[in-house]
């Protein structure tokens, strides 16, 4: 397998293709089209998943607040799990999905990213787009890391079945646009933890420990990496991941946890 990146997608008329040639790229190279590659994704997947955008969407966009922190500070709880139930509607074990879709879409308002962003790196990959038919996958490899992950697509395919192959796909994407971002993350992640210790998560917990994100030590990818690794420490996933779907769809398996972890 060479070393390149591709993604391809054919789902209810939803086609795309992507594929870059990693054989002389930086690792920064890689971060962006990760990243690049992720924003796609990532939408499909909050798409697919069964939740209804517009009592989110709409929530937020009542909101008046000038930061992220300030709009969490002021939340009030019963109207947002209001907008979560009008959001699942009879999938009320979906309320995982629809809080990482309103955290995602959150940040998005207040223009603070909270994961990699392509415009973060300089370098820029050349890009060939494929044709994909009746599959999604994400095929990668760059030295050491190995990806593979595919599933065919038939007329019995479900909608939360496509979703939870692009939430698999999008947690890989995610996590190696950080780990080729040239970060350094445990030291981030001791920082998180500093700024999380002894809260509990609650929406003015998270408000208090983003406020004091201590903006001017650290770059813009140190900073994504660092909120990204402050909601870790809440349980909040800000993007489309399979444990947002695994307590409303039992063959949707959230990922193993931290050890030893696979290449991909």
């Amino acid at each position: 397998m060479p070393e390149e990146l591709i993604f391809e997608m054919d789902y209810k008329g939803d086609r795309h293709g992507f594929q870059y040639n990693l054989e002389s790229a930086s690792e920064q190279d890689v971060a962006h089209a990760a990243a690049q590659v992720s924003i796609l994704v990532n939408e499909k997947a909050f798409l697919y998943s069964g939740i209804g955008h517009l009592p989110i969407d709409e929530f937020i966009k009542g909101i008046s607040a000038s930061s992220a922190s300030e709009a969490l500070k002021g939340i009030s709880t019963p109207a947002l799990r209001l907008a979560f139930k009008e959001s699942v509607g009879e999938l009320q074990k979906l309320t995982p999905a629809a809080e990482s879709y309103f955290f995602f879409a959150l940040f998005k308002k207040y223009s603070t990213p909270v994961l990699m962003e392509p415009e973060m790196f300089s370098g820029k990959l050349h890009m060939e787009k494929t044709h994909p038919k009746d599959r999604i996958a994400l095929l990668a490899r760059y030295k050491s890391w190995v990806a593979i992950k595919k599933m065919s697509i038939d007329p019995a395919v479900k909608d939360y079945e496509a979703s939870g192959t692009l939430c698999a796909i999008n947690e890989t994407l995610v996590k190696k646009a950080f780990d080729f971002a040239q970060i350094d993350c445990a030291a981030l992640d001791t920082e998180a933890k500093k700024l999380t210790k002894q809260k509990r998560k609650s929406y003015p917990a998270i408000a208090e420990a983003i406020a004091s994100l201590p903006e001017r030590k650290w770059n813009k990818l140190e900073n994504a990496y660092l909120l990204h690794a402050v909601l870790r420490e809440f349980k909040v996933r800000p993007y489309a991941n399979r444990e947002m779907l695994s307590k409303q769809y039992k063959d949707i398996k959230p990922p193993k946890p931290r050890g030893r972890m696979p290449k991909s």
